[in-house]
């Protein structure tokens, strides 16, 4: 069956997504690490073509939701207890990478200037939700060095999604326009949804909470479209402003995670791998490593002397600095941003990929060795399909 058929290849696409999720669970690692791999398999071994535009649109979507969901992790009261390390942390997380990757592509590689800062905002990231699993694993969800090490990501990432708006908005009268009017969207929406689920109350089948966020991220992904800046950025800032109303609706968080990550995710991450060339394991190996090791060295030495002097221990701060390495979702989409603009070409593009999946592999799998995990409870979930904002039940 030829695989222009939209059907063929949404079967093909749906049994690789839950192959990488059997995968991830069988070895207990991030399903979005698994569906990357997959897709680099599909696009090599299958001789599968690019996707299609609907497919990319949902690709699209995916990034969008899954920043929506990056900012409902965070816990607004902790942010507000542990802000000023918080924000120490966090721009030093991404400052120091940021300016050290992009001295290294622009100079040392001889790469463009955007794509050098593409390259530098994708590896400068730390993934909220592989910190999240992490402290969930060892039981620092209600500690204060756990909920210190998650809002600093918060930090981080909130800077690379703002870089990313910064450089590449085409700014202009209407863009300007446009964005102010999405921040009013974006004011307006924590005091629109709390009182929307006061009156819906039990939600009924036709799911209107869902719905109604899902027109607000269209239309804030509209208005940024429209305005040429990434959708990516308001999406995790109304992410952020509603995480007190989704920690207090757990079943409203459950039914956006489900729906999200069963059907939306996957066409992201394992689109992320199409464009992913094999090849350059074997010729560009060594831009590879070296933005491994610019970006891993860097991190250790932004994040671990800021936790030693708030007295942390030099296993947590070895064990901070070592989860904060890894950048894995908005280092996609930042990657994934740069090569659907035409300014990462594909082998650059795969050089920053790799460079990331390896920079979220190997810290972390060092990091799951200084702690053990935690005993399991009985009611406990597995960690990957933990909620946004559960340490608050847990703690």
């Amino acid at each position: 069956m030829p695989l222009e058929n939209p059907w063929v290849f949404l079967a093909i696409w749906m049994g690789a997504a839950f192959l990488a999720a059997v995968i991830a669970l069988q070895l207990r690692v991030s399903v979005a690490l698994v569906e990357v791999l997959v897709g680099i398999l599909m696009s090599h071994l299958l001789g599968m073509a690019e996707p299609t535009e609907w497919m990319t649109f949902l690709a699209r979507l995916g990034s969008v939701t899954l920043a929506f969901l990056a900012g409902t992790e965070i816990d607004p009261a902790s942010f507000r207890h542990h802000a000023l390390p918080s924000l120490v942390i966090g721009f030093l997380s991404f400052l120091l990478p940021f300016g050290l990757v992009y001295l290294v592509a622009h100079l040392v590689l001889g790469w463009s200037t955007a794509g050098s800062l593409v390259a530098g905002i994708a590896l400068a990231t730390t993934s909220v939700a592989i910190v999240y699993t992490a402290i969930l694993e060892k039981g620092m969800e209600a500690t204060r060095f756990g909920q210190l090490l998650l809002t600093s990501c918060f930090v981080t990432d909130f800077l690379s999604v703002l870089f990313l708006g910064l450089f590449f908005t085409h700014w202009s009268t209407t863009s300007a326009l446009l964005l102010l009017l999405a921040l009013l969207l974006l004011l307006a929406l924590p005091l629109s949804l709390r009182p929307l689920l006061r009156w819906l109350g039990r939600s009924p089948v036709s799911e209107p909470e869902i719905k109604f966020l899902f027109f607000v991220l269209a239309l804030l992904g509209a208005l940024a479209s429209v305005a040429q800046t990434e959708p990516v950025l308001p999406a995790y800032v109304a992410g952020v402003l509603v995480a007190k109303s989704f920690a207090s609706d757990r079943q409203l968080v459950r039914r956006m995670r489900s729906l999200a990550y069963g059907l939306l995710t996957p066409f992201f991450f394992i689109k992320a791998g199409f464009h992913i060339s094999l090849q350059i394991l074997l010729f560009g190996l060594l831009p590879i490593l070296l933005f491994f090791t610019v970006k891993f060295l860097s991190k250790m030495m932004a994040v671990w002397p800021a936790f030693r002097v708030l007295q942390l221990s030099r296993r947590e701060a070895l064990f901070g600095s070592l989860l904060t390495s890894g950048g894995l979702t908005f280092g996609l989409i930042a990657a994934h941003f740069g090569v659907t603009k035409g300014i990462l070409q594909r082998e650059q593009y795969s050089q920053v990929t790799i460079a990331i999946l390896l920079s979220t592999l190997v810290p972390v799998i060092g990091a799951s060795r200084l702690f053990p995990p935690a005993p399991v409870k009985a009611k406990e979930r597995e960690p990957e399909l933990a909620g946004p904002g559960e340490f608050e039940e847990e703690g």
